[in-house]
């Protein structure tokens, strides 16, 4: 069913480490290790799994779909030729198969680095070489390829329907300029998924101080920065007795833990903020709003700083060791850092990213920058592109009926209890995820105000507002020129 060409690296088995800039350096990405049992209970609406993607009843007997794949998220489609009683990787297995034998088709791989394919896709289009149909590229890496004429817009795909509810909505804020859509996600990339932020609690300490879960706040749209920062009030305490409040070592307790790298962009995002915004001809614009941002930065500041988390900037573990030892009521990370609280011994939930107000219509979830990409090179001819589009969206389609809900039980699975409370929060957190240009291409400084400002412990924005309404607009400007460039070639 399938070909390999070049496979660089071995199948990710493991929570990954730091990860290039622009992206958050923190584990938590692996899919493929946990929950090996079977799946017989996935918590779907049968009325959604039997969605099916609109395309021809067609046969490309004898063709190959060439991938050109990310290491990191080579679990997304690259399998073994058999089952494996892996949850994941059977189930990727079984998607893979049903388009292969439906079309009549093989798969075909070349598999390289983070840096590795940004530059394979540019060398291979610079030379003319049709050589990948379909490429799965590192979203802040692979996003030059998009701007320098190297991708085709998804338009030019006639059967990917990016109305259908495996495509991301919000993927248009990220990835498309002047209506030309570049790069898409969804249900094809389990691993995009794993890094996907969430929060998580701890039902013992909940217990213990006589708290209600925050599932119907979720569900009532009352799960906001305010009341996180009701719950995390007066809870971080220094409870060993030594006079000091401290994550390593000793029994200090906090209300909330949390990454450095993490947190500033899941609060903001989770809260509506935007670095770029589009006008109606959908030219972005640099868009940081001031009454807009000091809210969102006050309370933030508010449930980090003065609820005196734990918002730790030297070493990763330590928020993950402080949730898992039963120190934190709240952890911010991302579904994957669940992978690293399987031998945690109190129970816990999976919530969203809390909204700024009840008045915010959706809860909103930031995508990390390791994320991969699906991005179709610009060398596809155009008799190919059918063919193309046809098997990309089957992938997706059978990737929300056979892949997500197994990964969904695959989160759960990592305790002992089934929590179905946290299976209906999973659909709050994958469905209305975030991405945002400001973040792809403006990481450093203007992208990353909120992560600066907390690391200097600085209580107002305003200045930073100011300085950065000059500088702003030009950055964006340079993004708009360089694609106004490739477009002229």
């Amino acid at each position: 069913m399938k070909k390999i060409l070049c496979v660089l690296f071995a199948l990710l088995l493991t929570v990954s480490g730091a990860v290039l800039s622009g992206c958050t350096e923190k584990p938590g990405d692996d899919t493929t290790a946990a929950a090996t049992d079977s799946i017989t209970d996935t918590g779907n609406d049968p009325a959604e799994t039997e969605l099916k993607a609109d395309l021809p009843d067609v046969k490309y007997t004898g063709k190959t779909i060439r991938i050109l794949l990310m290491d990191r998220a080579q679990s997304d489609i690259y399998t073994e030729d058999h089952m494996t009683n892996d949850a994941m990787h059977d189930a990727v297995f079984s998607r893979n198969s049903a388009v292969a034998d439906r079309f009549g088709i093989e798969f075909e791989y070349v598999i390289d680095t983070e840096s590795g394919v940004p530059s394979r896709l540019s060398t291979a289009v610079k030379a003319g070489s049709d050589e990948y149909d379909i490429c799965f590229t590192h979203m802040v890496n692979g996003s030059n390829n998009a701007i320098n004429n190297e991708v085709l817009p998804i338009d030019e795909l006639p059967y990917v329907d990016l109305s259908k509810p495996w495509w991301d909505k919000d993927v248009n804020q990220g990835f498309s300029i002047k209506g030309h859509l570049m790069m898409i996600n969804g249900d094809i990339s389990p691993y995009s998924f794993n890094l996907t932020a969430c929060m998580y609690f701890n039902k013992k300490l909940f217990d213990k101080y006589d708290l209600e879960y925050p599932y119907q706040l979720v569900r009532d749209g009352k799960w906001t920065l305010d009341k996180l920062i009701e719950l995390t009030k007066d809870f971080t305490a220094d409870t060993d007795g030594d006079g000091k409040i401290t994550a390593d070592g000793g029994s200090d307790v906090f209300g909330m833990t949390a990454w450095f790298l993490g947190l500033p962009y899941d609060f903001y995002y989770g809260a509506g903020g935007m670095i770029v915004s589009k006008d109606q001809d959908d030219v972005p614009y640099y868009d940081l709003q001031v009454e807009r941002d000091t809210a969102i930065y006050d309370k933030i500041y508010t449930a980090v700083i003065t609820n005196q988390s734990n918002y730790e900037q030297s070493n990763w573990n330590v928020p993950h060791t402080l949730f898992s030892s039963g120190r934190a009521l709240f952890y911010d990370a991302s579904l994957g850092d669940g992978e690293l609280l399987r031998e945690m011994e109190d129970e816990y939930g999976i919530l969203p990213i809390p909204k700024l107000n009840e008045e915010q219509k959706e809860y909103k979830s930031f995508v990390n920058g390791a994320s991969a990409m699906i991005c179709i090179p610009a060398t596809v001819r155009a008799q190919n592109r059918e063919f193309v589009s046809v098997i990309l969206e089957a992938l997706a389609g059978e990737a929300y009926k056979t892949v997500t809900p197994v990964l969904k039980e695959t989160y759960l699975k990592r305790k002992y209890t089934r929590d179905a409370d946290s299976m209906d929060m999973l659909d709050y957190v994958i469905r209305n995820r975030v991405f945002d240009m400001g973040y792809v291409f403006l990481y450093g400084n203007v992208g990353s105000y909120v992560r600066d400002l907390l690391v200097k412990g600085t209580k107002s924005i305003s200045a930073t507002v100011k300085s950065y309404s000059k500088i702003g607009p030009k950055y964006v400007e340079r993004i708009l020129k360089s694609f106004d460039k490739s477009l002229e070639q």
